[in-house]
């Protein structure tokens, strides 16, 4: 009988203690998961234990939180009065900056709803603050005219003084003194010190110096024919003191044949005056008779077979 009663009294008080720490377990179980946040990336926000995402710029969230989309409502800013330059869940927009025209500022870029007005210096201001520029002066006149720099949006006017100018012009008019005469005495050397022995048919381009060795140009005569009209042959010839009437036999004798008639007249030149000073003749009487492109061709032939020979 008193185990029944030590039974119905003991029972009860374990199965208030049983329910006490069920329920407390419970509530620390609770409590733990009301603490665990997610995971959201770099342009999302944890609200409610969701990721939500951030408006872009140009908006902010009309309310705070989002569905299991992920999307945040959001409502674009006031073109022209608000802006928001920047990835936000912020639920209101920043107000646009005004230009201030009496500090000498003008709108550079129009406020919209992703950006802030710029604002720059009108002309003849320039900017006297750190950026953003906030603050413009009125640009500096200077009173003597002597500018060293002119005034730009970021700095003010550099003026001189006549010292200064006065020195600079001594210096400037020195440097020209100094080119002219350079330039003088350039033309004065062209004109007096080079040989005056023009070629290739430019009066201004000169060789210093040409060698004529005494060389047997009958075997030439053929090549300096090739390179001559027979009217240049026939000039050539009395410039060089062949008779009119040895000229109008060859030419009689050899009617029908041009390149024998130049042939013969210059054999009858070479056997007339022979092999002393006969190839300097021969050039400097075709570059007389202005003949320069023919005398550098035949020169050139002349050369090249000496050269030829030597080796």
């Amino acid at each position: 009988m008193a185990r029944r009663l030590l039974f119905f009294i003991i029972c009860p008080i374990l199965d208030l203690t049983a329910a006490r720490f069920l329920h407390n377990s419970s509530s620390i179980l609770t409590t733990q998961r009301m603490h665990i946040k997610p995971k959201c990336h770099s342009r999302q926000y944890e609200f409610n234990g969701i990721c939500c995402d951030f408006c872009e710029p140009g908006f902010v969230a009309k309310s705070l939180g989002c569905t299991e989309n992920h999307k945040t409502n959001c409502i674009r800013c006031t073109e022209g009065k608000e802006y928001m330059d920047e990835y936000n869940y912020k639920t209101a927009c920043l107000r646009c900056n005004l230009c201030d025209t009496e500090h000498g500022m003008e709108i550079e870029k129009n406020c919209t709803s992703n950006q802030n007005v710029t604002c720059r210096c009108k002309p003849d201001f320039f900017c006297n603050s750190t950026k953003p520029c906030r603050h413009c002066d009125k640009c500096d006149k200077c009173e003597n005219g002597i500018i060293v720099e002119k005034c730009t949006q970021k700095q003010n006017t550099v003026c001189g003084n006549k010292e200064n100018l006065q020195r600079g012009w001594i210096v400037l008019s020195a440097v020209i003194t100094v080119i002219v005469g350079l330039i003088l005495w350039i033309l004065w050397y062209k004109r007096w010190k080079m040989p005056k022995n023009p070629i290739h048919g430019d009066p201004n381009h000169y060789e210093i110096k040409e060698l004529y060795p005494d060389t047997d140009l009958s075997l030439y005569i053929a090549d300096i024919a090739y390179e001559m009209t027979l009217n240049e042959v026939k000039m050539l010839v009395r410039k060089l003191g062949v008779h009119r009437v040895q000229i109008d036999g060859i030419d009689h004798e050899n009617l029908h044949d041009a390149s024998e008639q130049k042939i013969k007249l210059l054999e009858c030149w070479y056997q007339k005056h022979g092999i002393k000073d006969a190839y300097k003749t021969l050039i400097t009487t075709l570059r007389e008779l202005k003949f320069h492109i023919t005398a550098d061709n035949i020169k050139q032939k002349i050369e090249e077979e000496l050269s030829h020979s030597e080796d």
